[in-house]
């Protein structure tokens, strides 16, 4: 296939092949093993990852990492069985699990320069890293607590009753809806008649995927399914967010909105297709901040959000919910922590849009069959 960077800059991103599309060229693609390389001398070979987003059993995506130059287009080649099952030895730098401390209603993701979490709704929290201890280390989070610092990191942010980190709502006229929580074990009390659910899509080597869904949200006389699959890609310090709002009884219009809570000492860096901010809760926590990047072509920032707790900066989506119509929308969300070693959070986070935003083409597929297979070990059984 042929991967293609359109943009006059440099990319260092995920390359995402349908695997349905691959396959109507390439019969059973991605198969049970794949290898992706890129010819040259010496040949690169790169980890890959085949991801089943729906849950049906089907590889929906097949994902492996890239780097281009600006305007650069490179092959890469995809040698696939559909007979070996080896697992290869790709290092460990993404991690996703459906478990956080002693509070099982909650799914988390992390790479080692940041941890995300749900704990119980459709927004993240953060745990994040002390400076120069990466690594993989949500549960260890969890585990201690947040009380007392230690080389794992730290819970950084109190969400409270508000967006948190990319919180999901729905709007009709003046009303606002969000989404139920599962509530968490700890709190010892009953669970919710509609709460959500969750699913480990994927745990690396190229991304850590998580799935949270509600197949039924009831909103008075009406009801809707919403989903989100939140992922982070190995070396990455954000979170990439797909949703989709599904009208089973709906009597009015809906409008889709997204949002990230205010902080005290507030500073706002808000820009066309993004929102960014910083503050401090606590002094013993310190300085942190928060994004949202969004498409304005496929959303737009509107007033404060007030909730129970805090205002919250959001953004609405252009396509409104309505009888018979659907809305599936995409933004990526991102936090930094002065603990971590970042003097300018802010501009941190200015820095990190090119990279939530980079994007490549996939085209060009052929296939051929690999000469004399059967002599590869186990292909012939």
């Amino acid at each position: 296939m042929e991967v293609s960077n359109p943009s006059g800059v440099a990319v260092d991103t995920i390359a995402v092949v349908p695997v349905a599309e691959a396959a109507r060229v390439a019969l059973r693609f991605p198969g049970s093993l794949a290898i992706a390389v890129v010819p040259g001398k010496p040949a690169t070979f790169l980890p890959t990852q085949a991801d089943d987003l729906d849950g049906d059993g089907v590889p929906d995506e097949f994902v492996f990492p890239i780097a281009l130059g600006p305007n650069e287009r490179r092959a890469v080649h995809v040698y696939y069985s559909t007979t070996l099952h080896d697992s290869l030895p790709w290092p460990k730098r993404v991690h996703a699990s459906h478990a956080f401390g002693y509070n099982r209603s909650t799914v988390a993701l992390e790479s080692e320069m940041i941890g995300y979490r749900t704990y119980g709704g459709f927004f993240l929290d953060v745990q994040a890293r002390r400076e120069g201890k990466p690594g993989l280390y949500n549960s260890l989070v969890g585990y201690f607590g947040s009380r007392e610092p230690s080389g794992a990191g730290m819970d950084i942010i109190h969400l409270g009753d508000t967006l948190g980190l990319g919180g999901l709502f729905l709007r009709a006229g003046a009303d606002v809806f969000r989404p139920p929580l599962n509530m968490p074990d700890y709190a010892h009390k009953p669970a919710p008649a509609e709460a959500p659910v969750y699913r480990v899509v994927a745990d690396g080597p190229v991304r850590a995927v998580v799935e949270v869904r509600m197949d039924r949200w009831t909103i008075g006389a009406d009801a809707v399914g919403i989903s989100a699959l939140y992922s982070i890609a190995a070396g990455s310090e954000f979170v990439d967010c797909r949703f989709r709002v599904v009208p089973l009884r709906v009597s009015r219009t809906y409008q889709v909105g997204t949002g990230v809570r205010h902080l005290p000492e507030l500073a706002l860096r808000n820009a066309s297709g993004r929102i960014a901010l910083s503050g401090q809760q606590t002094a013993a926590i310190g300085p942190l901040a928060l994004a949202l990047y969004y498409h304005p072509g496929t959303a737009d920032a509107t007033e404060p959000l007030r909730t129970k707790d805090d205002l919250n900066e959001s953004v609405v989506f252009h396509e409104p919910l309505q009888p018979g119509r659907a809305v599936a929308g995409r933004y990526s969300v991102a936090a930094v922590w002065s603990g971590s070693g970042i003097r300018d959070l802010l501009s941190h986070l200015v820095g990190l849009e090119p990279k939530a935003r980079a994007a490549v083409v996939i085209g060009g597929f052929k296939h051929a069959r690999t000469p004399a297979p059967e002599r590869l070990e186990g292909e012939a059984y």
